[in-house]
């Protein structure tokens, strides 16, 4: 299954985004993980694309056998590659990338039509949590 939305390049869009992915995730044991993910991907996408410059973002969530994935694509910019900045750059910002790390089974980023680019995470999906399982007990397994 897959959910696609368009949200304007301004810090409200975070909201939406967030609510977007609680809506279409709330059976995965991660959700606040990937509400965090999307937070973070979308505020880069408003601060540093020109999508915050008065133009638009997109947010893609994809439910695969496994696993989940989160896209957000902007507008891109003058040339400006993703980059991890130093503890000793910043004090208050700068560490979103990180946190994307973190939290994330896996992740990448490329460069679409029109210079967009597309920051994707994965996230694992236990198999025992999908949208319509039955809550059960897991079975003991002994030590």
């Amino acid at each position: 299954m897959t959910w696609i939305a368009q949200f304007p390049g301004v810090p409200e869009a975070v909201g939406g985004a967030r609510k977007l992915v609680r809506d279409a995730l709330d059976f995965l044991p991660q959700v606040d993980d990937a509400e965090l993910i999307v937070s973070e991907l979308v505020t880069n996408a408003i601060l540093h694309s020109r999508s915050g410059a008065g133009g638009v973002l997109w947010v893609e969530i994809r439910r695969l056998r496994g696993f989940v994935r989160i896209a957000v694509t902007d507008e891109g910019s003058a040339g400006a590659a993703l980059a991890y900045r130093n503890a000793e750059e910043v004090d208050d910002f700068g560490r979103g990338l990180k946190i994307v790390t973190a939290l994330a089974d896996n992740w990448g980023a490329s460069s679409e039509v029109d210079n967009c680019r597309t920051v994707w995470v994965e996230l694992a999906s236990p198999a025992e949590a999908t949208p319509h399982a039955h809550t059960k007990k897991p079975s003991s397994r002994g030590v």
